[in-house]
């Protein structure tokens, strides 16, 4: 019985993504020893630059690795001559290596995969990580009021459909979405397993008083004031607006109040909105910074709470966002907006935050009343509740599970 497993990812390992969620997984799960196989696209400037150094990394684990360029031609045919060369490459190492299990990280992996099912008959695991065609409609990239969009959209909910139909077994970031799934795909017949987003708590430790001081310090943060935080993009999907009125509704409470932005994506239209808002006078206390990944558990290890608004639709079912994971790491608690994910049930559960309806009037002057008590539920209590289920050791366990159910069928 042939245990290896190949990795395809339309994601390239050398992306942001790639060093905080990627690679950390592929990391752990080859700890169950199995041979691991990684077909990944990059991007060739950043293959330039570290993708040797990562190739030996990779080989040091006993992780061998075939990545491919994006092309930089075609305009949007170029994403199609990309998918027909991992095509190619996939079939390609399916014959020469024989995989027993083929692992598709989202929807143009498993596009490849199918593929290889229908020619070889090889067991696919549809790793989904969301509800991708959905949401090329709720962020609005495809408009179904443009007649190309809608005509895409129809098509993608076909491939969608028969995608979810070729998988041997499914994994989904959230209980919420499965039973949409049966409904995308009423004759599909594949387990579906629910591995969620988690951290690395070997990396995002839990800091010390004294750390949390001296981060503090090298952020220009009061060492006594109250602290929220928030960690990542600024994109569509994120709702800074929101945010930074429940910052301003805490200022007019209380003195002691702060807001760090760990981020890279902040501009100048960022700084038109606070003007906008009428919180020009809170500027001082509103602190942005960059991070590299190994500054990000200090920084939001010294926070007293994470903030994580996310634009609520239909297609954020099926999400599961890792700073959440990594925030409760550092054993800070989080405070979430309703309707993501399983994010309402799992903050209950763990007793990691608050979650609140920002339809509600009142909703950010409640909260803001709560934020002592909050700040007590942090702590190695909280982390230790966490770990029981968003260390990224369980979800590796959770994976080889379900290779191990894959490799029982072969």
């Amino acid at each position: 019985m042939n245990n290896s497993v190949l990795f395809i990812s339309y994601d390239g390992l050398l992306d942001p993504l790639g060093g905080s969620q990627i690679l950390p997984y592929l990391y752990s799960i080859r700890q169950h020893p199995r041979p691991l196989h990684i077909l990944s696209y990059e991007k060739p400037e950043r293959f330039k630059a570290g993708g040797e150094l990562l190739k030996a990394e990779l080989a040091s684990s006993g992780i061998g690795w075939t990545p491919l360029s994006f092309t930089t031609h075609f305009g949007k045919l170029g994403k199609l001559w990309d998918l027909s060369r991992m095509y190619e490459v996939a079939l390609y190492l399916q014959f020469k290596h024989r995989f027993g299990v083929i692992h598709c990280r989202s929807y143009q992996a498993m596009q490849v995969g199918a593929l290889l099912r229908k020619l070889t008959g090889v067991k696919v695991l549809f790793d989904m990580r969301g509800l991708w065609v959905d949401e090329r409609v709720d962020g609005e990239i495809w408009k179904l009021d443009n007649s190309i969009d809608a005509s895409i959209f129809k098509l993608y909910k076909h491939v969608e459909s028969n995608l979810l139909l070729s998988a041997s077994h499914i994994v989904a970031l959230t209980e919420r979405v499965v039973p949409e799934l049966y409904k995308l795909s009423p004759d599909m017949s594949a387990p579906i397993s629910v591995i969620p987003c988690c951290a690395d708590f070997e990396h995002f430790m839990l800091p010390t008083a004294k750390q949390r001081i001296t981060t503090r310090k090298e952020l220009e943060l009061p060492e006594n004031a109250f602290v929220l935080s928030y960690l990542g993009s600024l994109g569509t999907w994120y709702m800074l607006d929101e945010m930074l009125q429940l910052f301003a509704q805490a200022a007019t409470e209380r003195e002691d109040v702060h807001f760090l932005l760990i981020t890279k994506d902040w501009r100048a239209e960022h700084e038109s909105l606070i003007s906008t808002l009428g919180l020009s006078h809170l500027r001082t206390r509103i602190h942005v910074h960059e991070a590299k990944r190994d500054q990000v558990p200090s920084y939001i290890g010294c926070s007293d709470l994470m903030l994580s608004f996310i634009k609520p639709a239909y297609s954020k079912i099926a999400s599961s966002p890792t700073k959440i994971a990594e925030a409760l790491a550092v054993g800070v608690p989080v405070v979430s907006n309703a309707g993501i994910g399983d994010i309402d049930n799992m903050t209950a559960r763990l007793k990691a935050g608050a979650v609140i309806d920002l339809d509600k009037p009142d909703s950010l002057s409640d909260i803001v009343s709560s934020f002592d008590s909050l700040k007590k539920m942090g702590g190695p209590k909280l982390r230790a509740r966490a770990k029981s289920e968003l260390n990224l050791h369980v979800a590796a366990l959770s994976y080889k599970k379900v290779y191990e159910q894959l490799e029982q069928t072969l």
